[in-house]
Protein backbone atom coordinates (compact mmCIF):
# COMPACT_ATOMS: atom_id res chain seq x y z
CA UNK A 1 0.00 0.00 0.00
CA UNK A 2 1.68 3.12 -1.30
CA UNK A 3 0.35 5.92 1.51
CA UNK A 4 1.33 9.08 -0.48
CA UNK A 5 -1.07 8.17 -2.67
CA UNK A 6 -4.63 8.92 -1.64
CA UNK A 7 -7.31 5.32 -2.13
CA UNK A 8 -9.43 5.80 -5.44
CA UNK A 9 -13.18 5.62 -4.63
CA UNK A 10 -15.31 2.46 -6.12
CA UNK A 11 -17.63 4.11 -8.89
CA UNK A 12 -20.79 2.98 -9.17
CA UNK A 13 -23.49 3.64 -11.62
CA UNK A 14 -26.24 1.69 -9.48
CA UNK A 15 -28.23 4.10 -6.30
CA UNK A 16 -28.13 0.56 -4.59
CA UNK A 17 -24.65 1.37 -3.90
CA UNK A 18 -25.70 5.09 -2.24
CA UNK A 19 -25.02 3.98 1.30
CA UNK A 20 -21.80 1.72 1.09
CA UNK A 21 -18.50 3.76 2.37
CA UNK A 22 -16.52 4.62 0.18
CA UNK A 23 -18.56 4.52 -3.23
CA UNK A 24 -18.92 7.21 -5.53
CA UNK A 25 -22.02 6.33 -7.55
CA UNK A 26 -22.22 8.80 -10.98
CA UNK A 27 -24.88 10.42 -12.59
CA UNK A 28 -26.04 12.19 -15.91
CA UNK A 29 -27.19 15.92 -14.81
CA UNK A 30 -30.92 15.41 -15.77
CA UNK A 31 -30.56 12.45 -13.22
CA UNK A 32 -29.02 14.37 -10.81
CA UNK A 33 -31.21 17.91 -11.22
CA UNK A 34 -34.63 15.19 -11.01
CA UNK A 35 -32.93 13.88 -7.04
CA UNK A 36 -33.09 17.00 -6.28
CA UNK A 37 -29.07 17.08 -6.10
CA UNK A 38 -28.39 20.74 -7.05
CA UNK A 39 -29.24 23.82 -5.52
CA UNK A 40 -29.48 26.92 -6.96
CA UNK A 41 -27.58 29.37 -4.44
CA UNK A 42 -26.05 31.75 -6.42
CA UNK A 43 -25.63 35.41 -5.75
CA UNK A 44 -26.99 38.32 -8.00
CA UNK A 45 -24.73 40.62 -10.57
CA UNK A 46 -25.20 43.58 -8.69
CA UNK A 47 -24.01 41.28 -5.28
CA UNK A 48 -20.91 40.24 -6.99
CA UNK A 49 -20.00 43.61 -7.82
CA UNK A 50 -21.31 45.22 -4.37
CA UNK A 51 -18.88 42.60 -2.28
CA UNK A 52 -15.73 43.84 -5.08
CA UNK A 53 -16.07 46.93 -3.13
CA UNK A 54 -15.41 45.06 0.24
CA UNK A 55 -12.16 43.46 -0.75
CA UNK A 56 -9.00 44.72 0.39
CA UNK A 57 -5.85 45.32 -1.68
CA UNK A 58 -2.78 43.74 -0.73
CA UNK A 59 0.08 46.37 -0.73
Amino acid sequence: MNLNQPNKPLISRDMADFTVPGVVIEVDPMEAEAWGAFEEIAITEQDAIDSEIDMEVAQ
